[in-house]
């Protein structure tokens, strides 16, 4: 298993990812709200009063993130194309919680439950089986360019076609962002949302921007259905999924390395 995936592998998942904030708590004596800060009970306040539909995870939702009085008219549209499609929910839609702009992953502050994984060890040895197997389809495929005298890197396969169950490992939850590209009055992103599948940290894995309508006709179906779905076969590698990038391929390359060095660090 490379670095990169043992990186990935040692993020907290699960009741880990409280583990720092039930610490602090401790370490603070904070048994009540009236134990918080001014500032924080005055957060609290905003968070116990978020909508029904927030107090339950949910793996698929839509977020707005734009709230300029410009984009009122734009939403009321795509709403009504929703619920055309059978009332798509939940649609979160406050602008005094969810004014985000391009940062729309502040909706995992909001709501860290969105990163839930169940158990980490399951969800662990999944994505280790996804990335061994797609490390070993692609140099399955670079030996048979070999053999048929083609070069690997000009002929072979594009890598993500390699990668496409790893990544579908890695998916923790589906959400559609309605920005401020979304909801221009102009332009070639406008009234197209952005679909984002994200990871355990709430990375972006792959994204992808359609029509509303286009959106909503597969919000109930389950990820394994949509491999070769537009959607996602043909949508935009999160950053740090790329290649070359932090997550990204190449695979495998220095799992020697780190095996030795995690072999080390056991031994002191």
């Amino acid at each position: 298993m490379g670095r990169k995936f043992t990186t990935l592998s040692r993020r907290p998942t699960g009741k880990a990812f409280y583990r720092p904030y039930q610490d602090q708590k401790k370490q603070r004596g904070i048994s009540k709200a009236s134990d918080l800060t001014p500032q924080e009970q005055d957060l609290l306040s905003r968070v116990r009063h978020f909508p029904t539909e927030r107090q339950t995870p949910a793996e698929r939702l839509w977020l707005r993130t734009c709230y300029q009085p410009s984009s009122d008219a734009a939403f009321s549209r795509i709403e009504t194309h929703l619920e055309l499609k059978g009332g798509i929910e939940p649609i979160l839609n406050d602008a005094s919680l969810y004014n985000f702009g391009p940062d729309w992953q502040k909706i995992f502050i909001l709501m860290p439950q969105l990163l839930e994984s169940g158990p980490a060890e399951e969800y662990e040895q999944r994505v280790k089986e996804a990335l061994d197997s797609g490390i070993e389809a692609e140099a399955e495929d670079a030996e048979l360019a070999e053999e048929d005298g083609y070069d690997p890197d000009e002929d072979g396969l594009p890598w993500p076609c390699f990668y496409g169950q790893y990544h579908m490992a890695l998916i923790i939850g589906r959400i559609y962002i309605i920005d401020a590209k979304t909801l221009a009055s102009e332009g070639r992103n406008a009234g197209k949302v952005l679909a984002v599948w994200y990871d355990e940290c709430g990375r972006v894995i792959r994204s992808y921007r359609q029509t509303a309508d286009n959106a909503a006709d597969y919000h109930y179906l389950d990820d394994c259905y949509l491999t070769e779905h537009a959607c996602w076969a043909n949508a935009t590698i999160g950053k740090e999924y790329q290649w070359g990038a932090s997550l990204g391929p190449p695979y495998g390359e220095d799992s020697s390395e780190e095996d030795e060095k995690d072999g080390e660090e056991s031994k002191e």
